[in-house]
């Protein structure tokens, strides 16, 4: 009688493993029958046997291999010849992955891998695959590693389909940034910019610094409070499509908001669960054509009311059957009495002296495609009115895709009134044109007579400037004479009126030179020539050198262009400006002047011009000071002859320096001003042409 084997108690249950480990003979086995296995490979293993999870045990140096039902199915086909093997023989085309992770964990030290990717044989092929395990120590009694303990799961559908997901997303931002229009994804109920391309970009007016990864209504305030905002929640929430056309949207476009119109569709995008996690943006640009086509349907309306304000007829003349239409005004103007006549008749109604030159300009046209326009004003008559009316016609002739003409469209207006008045001023332009020379002659008189005028100006300007200086010499040498002839006989009184009597004649000669040579500028320029402001502005600071190093002034200059003046003029103009700026110092304090220099348009300076010079390039030139200043309303004034904002006793002068300076910019077509306020210096900015 056999006796009946029974199995440790720790080997009970476990389904058809637990079957499998109970009937395998473990006795050729490294690790012998299971009455001799240790209490720590008893108990991992019955641990195993009772878990739902995917679990096994590698034992001893041999790595013997026992797992649960819940691993069979990643065993594949090496079930059940794996329970018992050697995992590392088992697993040998994988195991260049896993034997680092052994080591390590008999070394004493868990493991832990996720999505690891493995290349596995376990159905007849190499198969890709993905697990997430962990890799635990088993000791013994006395503490020592003897084997491994793994919990694992098979994650391959997870990380397949998330590759898939990625690449579907990949190509779908490929697609997006491929796009020939504009297209985005706007992520989660905030409408977060996740992708965009360049269009899109483009389309809202922004760039992608100022939008990518934002909620679009952040980075785009223009567009929250415009109806948008609610469509995308719509479609957010509903996952119903909208789509519009030739919408009015206000974008920012060049520093400002304008109007665009878009063709656009916000269509909701599904994650992997059937949730709506975006919105797909997809828009064109229309604003082109919509505005285009209202421009049309503009000068179509405007075409109208021009056709009725300038009293216009339009006709047709169908060459294949020879008949025109027109419209009421025509027929009443030829006298008609239908709107469709025959080209004959309606021909009849056009003077018989006129007839031949239409006859041939139609004729022309018809066989000269590139002559199919005509522009011909001609006589009809009105029998029933028995009147004779001018009209201009201007059409053009249609061809059809082999060249032959099929159609004459035009209109006509009435122009006897321009033709009479022509007529009137024919008959007057011989009387007006002897009137013209008439007074031709008499004004090249008057011209002749203006000219030796002002020769004879000059030639007195001259004399009474050479003639006042002479005794104002004589003034000045006398009284120098009887002043140091009598300077020990003067009380302090003398003195001072002898003083003052001094510089009396001083200012008469200083104002008799200025008043000089505003006369000679006042004449304008005879010639240009080439001007190196640079050089101009050194020879003016050289004639300025000793009142510069009294004050202690310090002038300080931006490279100067190159302009086409007079430089007797140009050096007058520097000298007063910067004689002025040091003139009008603060006491004590160091005159500095800064002259600066750019190239502007007309209407960018600070002081706009307008019409035509508003297009113009000038030379804007700024010499700024530091000085007293003075009132802004004075501005203008400071530029008349003698006018003065100070005492002699403070600061003297004649006050004809500004005017010169005008005149001078003037006679080179330019233009001078300035601005000041007292005690914050002065700034005189010139405008010469490029």
């Amino acid at each position: 009688m056999t006796k009946e084997v029974t199995s440790p108690a720790f080997l009970n249950g476990g389904g058809t493993m637990g079957e499998l480990i109970r009937s395998k003979d473990w006795s050729n086995t490294q690790i012998g029958t299971p009455d001799r296995w240790p209490n720590s490979l008893r108990t991992t293993v019955s641990i195993i046997l009772n878990s739902q999870f995917p679990m096994f045990v590698w034992w001893g140096a041999d790595l013997t291999a026992i797992y649960n039902d819940a691993y069979v199915t990643i065993a594949g086909e090496k079930h059940p010849h794996l329970l018992g093997k050697s995992g590392r023989e088992a697993w040998s085309e994988i195991w260049p992955d896993l034997e680092p992770l052994v080591k390590s964990v008999f070394n004493g030290a868990a493991t832990w891998s996720e999505d690891q990717p493995l290349y596995m044989n376990r159905r007849g092929y190499i198969e890709e695959t993905y697990f997430t395990f962990s890799y635990s120590p088993i000791l013994n009694d006395s503490g020592a590693v003897e084997g491994l303990f793994c919990a694992c799961i098979e994650t391959t559908e997870k990380v397949l389909a998330a590759r898939k997901i990625q690449e579907s997303e990949r190509n779908l931002r490929n697609t997006i940034l491929q796009s020939p229009v504009a297209m985005c994804i706007l992520k989660g109920p905030s409408f977060v910019v996740e992708i965009a391309n360049t269009r899109m970009f483009e389309l809202w007016g922004r760039s992608a610094d100022e939008l990518l990864h934002r909620p679009i209504f952040d980075g785009l305030p223009e567009a929250r409070h415009q109806g948008l905002e609610g469509l995308l929640q719509h479609v957010y929430s509903t996952g119903e499509s909208f789509s519009a056309n030739e919408r009015p949207v206000i974008l920012p476009r060049k520093e400002k908001a304008d109007t665009v119109y878009i063709n656009f569709v916000y269509e909701p995008f599904f994650d992997g669960e059937g949730t709506i996690s975006a919105i797909i943006a997809v828009a064109i640009d229309v604003t082109e054509q919509v505005v285009s086509r209202k421009k049309v349907e503009e000068n179509r309306e405007e075409l109208q009311m021009a056709v009725e304000i300038a009293e216009l007829g339009a006709f047709e003349v169908n060459l294949q059957t020879n008949r025109a239409s027109y419209t009421e005004r025509i027929r009443q103007w030829f006298g008609l009495e239908e709107l469709e006549l025959d080209m004959d008749a309606v021909f009849m109604t056009i003077h018989p002296d006129d007839r031949l030159q239409i006859k041939k300009g139609i004729q022309d046209a018809i066989v000269n495609e590139e002559n199919s326009r005509h522009d011909v004003t001609y006589r009809i008559v009105n029998k029933t009115e028995n009147s004779v009316r001018h009209v201009r016609s201007i059409g053009r002739i249609f061809f059809d895709s082999e060249g032959k003409a099929f159609q004459v469209r035009g209109i006509l207006q009435d122009v006897t009134p321009q033709i009479l008045y022509r007529q009137k001023m024919e008959e007057s332009e011989a009387k007006l044109q002897q009137r013209v020379a008439e007074r031709t002659i008499e004004l090249e008189n008057a011209n002749n007579e203006l000219m030796r005028s002002n020769v004879n100006l000059e030639e007195f300007a001259y004399a009474a400037s050479h003639d006042m200086k002479e005794p104002i010499r004589k003034i000045h040498f006398f009284s120098d004479r009887l002043k140091h002839g009598l300077k020990d006989k003067l009380d302090e009184e003398q003195t001072r009126l002898f003083n003052r009597m001094e510089n009396a004649a001083q200012r008469m000669s200083s104002l008799i030179d200025d008043l000089l040579t505003y006369s000679h500028i006042s004449k304008g320029v005879s010639h240009l020539e080439t001007i190196d402001l640079n050089k101009k502005l050194q020879q003016v600071m050289q004639d300025l050198e000793l009142e510069i190093e009294e004050r202690g002034a310090k002038i300080n200059a931006d490279p100067l262009p190159v302009i086409h003046g007079h430089k007797r003029q140009i050096q007058q103009l520097f000298q007063n400006l910067l004689g002025n700026a040091i003139k009008y110092s603060k006491p004590g304090v160091a005159p500095e002047v800064q002259i600066r220099t750019r190239i502007v348009r007309g209407a960018e300076t600070p002081k706009p011009l307008s019409g035509v010079e508003a297009d113009k390039q000038f030379h804007l030139i700024e010499i700024i000071d530091n000085g007293i200043g003075f009132e802004q309303k004075d501005a203008d004034r400071i530029f008349h002859v003698f006018t003065r904002l100070h005492g002699n006793a403070e600061y003297r002068g004649t006050g004809v320096g500004l005017s010169i300076a005008r005149k001078v910019v003037e006679n080179h077509n330019g233009y001078i001003w300035a601005d000041s306020e007292p005690g914050k210096g002065s700034a005189f900015r010139i405008l010469l042409p490029v």
